[in-house]
């Protein structure tokens, strides 16, 4: 058993999110994570930092929902597009230096470019890979719906640094729980299992999270670059994932097997 100590969600794919004290838990994950993206007019794809030698740049932007509900993204020099605004794809496409459009629904078949870390095989090659193929709905999520990473492994990773220092925020996680027996990487164990969190949500757990460049990148929420966070992650968590061979992995990937309403405090057990 443990606690929810964290939660977040991303409005906009690859762009800083927000902090939530409670929210609501749907089958595509929290409402209102990855709803939007980035679209490349150019080339069709999604624009994800996962490809840093394009759009590194996301993570210095910052959305948000506003209190009417519309997306409102804070550009590094302070500018604030919202989704609604009849010049958003303008303004952003200029603030990323490619023509892009601002996408509420992902397209059929979308795609986005994958730069392999140092950590992997093929380091520096760059893949084509599908998004959301393990949830329902039209969001721009990776793959599964909701991203629970625990303090306990955050902690080992931290221990392991250089410098001793690894910010959740880096993971980009959706759900940050401490669980009591503080086990570090005992999401590695969770697959096949369910997480019930708080009074009716339950999250059942596909596999461990395989990292991308992203965690390294500098952000714009005061975290600078770091390549030792991916190297130390490397030496201490490498495992079996799906039919994707062995790879670094901090976290686990959920389905949402039932939906409801969670608070940083909730409760959390691990079902058999």
């Amino acid at each position: 058993m443990g606690e929810i100590v964290w939660i977040g969600r991303y409005p906009v794919k690859s762009m800083l999110g927000e902090d939530l004290g409670d929210a609501v838990l749907a089958e595509t994950g929290i409402d209102g994570d990855r709803r939007y993206a980035l679209i490349d007019e150019q080339t069709g794809l999604v624009a994800s930092a996962k490809n840093p030698r394009k759009w590194r740049g996301l993570l210095s932007m910052n959305a948000r929902y506003d209190a009417d509900g519309q997306v409102a993204i804070t550009l590094a020099d302070g500018t604030v597009v919202r989704h609604d605004d009849p010049a958003a794809d303008r303004l952003l496409s200029r603030a990323v230096g490619r023509p892009v459009r601002l996408a509420a629904t992902r397209p059929e078949g979308a795609t986005l470019e994958r730069l392999t870390p140092a950590t992997e095989p093929s380091p520096g090659a760059m893949t084509h890979g599908s998004l959301a193929a393990g949830t329902p709905g039209d969001t721009f999520v990776d793959f599964a719906a909701v991203h629970v990473l625990t303090t306990a492994t955050l902690d080992a990773l931290a221990r392991a640094h250089p410098r001793h220092a690894i910010d959740a925020r880096r993971f980009r996680p959706n759900i940050v729980v401490r669980m009591h027996d503080d086990v570090p990487f005992a999401e590695n164990t969770w697959p096949g299992r369910s997480l019930i969190l708080g009074v009716q949500a339950a999250v059942h757990v596909v596999a461990p999270t395989p990292r991308c460049a992203v965690p390294t990148l500098a952000q714009g929420n005061g975290l600078p670059e770091d390549p030792d966070v991916l190297r130390t992650a490397a030496r201490v968590n490498r495992v079996p994932v799906l039919d994707l061979g062995v790879l670094t992995c901090v976290g686990a990937y959920g389905m949402v097997r039932q939906g409801g309403h969670l608070r940083v405090g909730d409760r959390v057990t691990v079902t058999a």
